[in-house]
């Protein structure tokens, strides 16, 4: 199995090369000449997964190291049979401990009184409602924004695994 690996996926040799060949490339420079004969595609955002990126390749599988997946075409990758994967919610316990963190030296260090203080979040989805909950526990008052959400009554699930991916 050959395996691309963009650059900055950190540990991504030492990741996969107990499944075989890996091919580390800078991640804006990984075009369809790295892609012909390679199974799988790991990568970061620099990377644009188009039509053109993957034109002749034998890629099986593309996988994101992000929480967001803007860059990659998914709805090219399911019609092309391709399984694909993002990391939605990676960062999200980080961004929680960094803004507890940040709030924690607002008080100890220049004396601000959290507790009935009011933060306001925009965008509730893994990161939000993680800095929400936190946020809460510290006794701040939070107000919670998210209009995508807001619009549809209910929450918006976005898929983190392609339908392809159960036939790799």
């Amino acid at each position: 199995m050959k395996t691309v690996v963009a650059e900055t996926v950190l540990l991504g040799r030492e990741a996969f090369e107990t499944l075989g060949e890996v091919v580390v490339v800078p991640d804006r420079q990984i075009g369809p000449e790295h892609l012909k004969d390679a199974d799988a595609l790991i990568i970061r955002s620099k990377t644009k997964v188009t039509p053109e990126l993957l034109a002749g390749s034998a890629v099986r599988f593309v996988g994101t190291a992000t929480a967001g997946f803007e860059h990659m075409d998914f709805q090219t990758l399911e019609k092309m049979g391709i399984g694909w994967c993002a990391a939605p919610g990676c960062n999200a316990d980080s961004v929680g401990d960094y803004m507890t963190a940040a709030l924690l030296t607002l008080h100890m260090k220049h004396g601000v009184e959290l507790e009935g203080c009011t933060l306001g979040i925009i965008g509730v989805g893994q990161v939000g409602s993680r800095v929400a909950k936190r946020a809460e526990a510290l006794g701040l008052r939070v107000l919670l924004n998210d209009p995508p959400r807001a619009g549809k009554g209910r929450r918006r699930r976005i898929p983190m695994l392609g339908k392809a991916a159960g036939r790799i």
